[in-house]
């Protein structure tokens, strides 16, 4: 509602102090939002991607907080609001800031229950406490290793009733009574867990054993990607065999022999995600990882929906020992639906001829597609064992819906210089009738929009009209579709400039090549 004042102008009767609280919360949250913090799930990896805008660019944690802070420190409203958001995330890193944490916990909770009576069924009134729920503890400090520390983290886990997201950072193993004191004090609120330890030696003590983790019945993810053994192989695998976790859906794990054999050991009803890192592969035998391998998917393939491979971290192009073909035999794991690898990943190996599959209703009749280009495997790294060859793939697959490929790049998708990135692309064209459901390919990582080559989008394009060809859409990490718009009224048709129209593959060249940059123009 507008009144007029004296110069004509509509006054606002309202101004912002009358927004609700539910709407001034989610200004709150958008202001503070950094990505993966709030969320028990590792994130959807299809989520569209956008260039960065450096005028409001993503929050880190360290900015969030700051925001945080001042948010509460404006007045008395913004302050009851913006409290939930303050304590949701908290950090212990350090014996200072838990003795702070303790002692903020302890008085609100008395100021609380002072200024309300206890309810109905006896619950005391909690204070900032009721809020937390994600803490994080790290022991990089000097002062986080004293006895200290640790009495004042008891303390703070015994206060929190809400707690759904526990981060282990810890640079050396736990002892065994630091692993019961977080079996004493974490409630079965825990939703998601996070371990990062150090190398546990042969017959040390681990969060992986049937005492500490059928507690948390409440568990939906399990993240222990970056858990070190000494001895990848000396892990007590039958520990594991009367362990059930029936709320588990999101299992990330490193691809080590004994905790690929650990987690087939484990009762899973609900698994529909698991994520592989290939982070420290070298560290193990070729042979050893693929029987945990193995084991792990007898155990579980049926249920797995979605499965990410994380590649190697290594300077040089080498691929995992583990192979994408080895998730698509149809007996493997025939509810997948979502396979995300990287561009440096072994090729798909499949045994069916190429043919033409029907083209969607208002296309264009199929034109002949270039045979995939042969390119090099990618180099092997030094002291790793030789891959044994993948299985091969005969039988179509009946449920994959979505592929996604990492590590993509326009410099590697020049059709006049072959790569293994574009050998991916080729072989999903070549054996489609492998895949009858398979609807998107996309390019994570790759946004088109946002690429400084001139010809990015029509090098795009020329890809995206062999995969139309196919009935198969092909997307950036945008999700977008790139096509060139038909012309309308005799205009010409909407193009990225310098355009090149390619009728074969040799027409698109490389920026760096001024010769056959200019003979392509002329």
């Amino acid at each position: 509602m507008c009144t007029p004042d004296s110069g004509g102008v509509a006054r606002p009767r309202t101004d912002h102090t009358s927004l609700p609280p539910e709407l001034w919360i989610e200004i709150f949250r958008y202001a503070t939002y950094v990505p993966r913090v709030r969320g028990l799930s590792p994130g959807d990896p299809f989520e569209p991607q956008r260039p960065s805008n450096y005028a409001w660019g993503v929050n880190t944690p360290v900015s969030s907080l700051a925001t945080k802070r001042s948010l509460v420190l404006v007045c008395r409203a913004w302050r009851r609001l913006a409290t939930e958001l303050l304590y949701e995330h908290v950090v212990i890193s350090s014996r200072r800031r838990a003795n702070l944490l303790v002692r903020t916990l302890h008085e609100s909770d008395q100021r609380a229950a002072r200024g309300c009576a206890p309810s109905a069924d006896g619950e005391v009134p909690r204070g900032h406490a009721q809020w937390v729920r994600h803490v994080e503890i790290r022991d990089c400090a000097r002062t986080s290793k004293t006895v200290s520390f640790w009495q004042a983290v008891a303390a703070i886990l015994a206060r929190l009733p809400n707690l759904h997201v526990l981060s282990g950072i810890w640079e050396r193993p736990l002892a065994q009574n630091l692993l019961d004191m977080f079996s004493r004090y974490l409630g079965g609120s825990i939703r998601r867990l996070y371990w990062e330890e150090g190398l546990i030696p042969e017959g040390g003590a681990s969060l992986l054993t049937a005492a500490f983790l059928p507690k948390y019945q409440s568990l939906r993810v399990l993240d222990v990607r970056k858990l070190r053994l000494q001895d990848p192989d000396s892990f007590p695998v039958g520990a594991a065999a009367h362990v059930a976790l029936p709320a588990v859906v999101d299992l990330l794990i490193p691809t080590c022999p004994a905790l690929l054999r650990f987690a087939a050991e484990l009762a899973l009803p609900r698994l529909r995600r698991l994520v592989l890192d290939a982070a420290n592969v070298a560290r193990s035998g070729d042979a050893a990882v693929l029987r945990g391998l193995d084991a792990l998917l007898r155990a579980h393939g049926p249920k797995v929906a979605t499965l990410e491979l994380l590649p190697m971290t290594s300077l040089s192009e080498a691929p995992s020992p583990i192979s994408i073909t080895t998730f698509l035999q149809p007996d493997v794991c025939p509810s997948l639906t979502t396979l995300v690898f990287d561009a440096r990943e072994k090729l798909l190996s499949a045994s069916s001829p190429w043919t033409t599959s029907p083209p969607r209703k208002g296309s264009s009749p199929p034109a002949s597609s270039p045979a995939p280009p042969r390119t090099p495997s990618p180099p092997r790294a030094r002291g790793v064992s030789p891959i044994p060859e993948p299985p091969v793939l005969s039988e179509p697959h009946p449920s994959l819906r979505r592929v996604g490929i990492r590590g993509m790049g326009i410099s590697r998708l020049y059709p006049n210089r072959p790569t293994h990135a574009q050998a991916h692309l080729h072989a999903f064209l070549t054996h489609r009738t492998l895949f009858p459901a398979l609807e998107t390919v996309r390019t994570l990582g790759l946004l088109v929009d946002a690429s400084t080559d001139l010809l990015a989008r029509d090098i795009f394009i020329w890809w995206t009209e062999k995969f139309e060809e196919q009935g198969l859409d092909l997307q950036d990490g945008e999700g977008v579709v790139w096509l060139y718009t038909d012309s309308m009224d005799g205009q010409e048709p909407a193009a990225a400039e310098e355009q090149l129209v390619a009728s074969n593959h040799t027409e698109l060249v490389h920026k760096s090549d001024p010769r056959e940059l200019n003979a392509a123009k002329t």
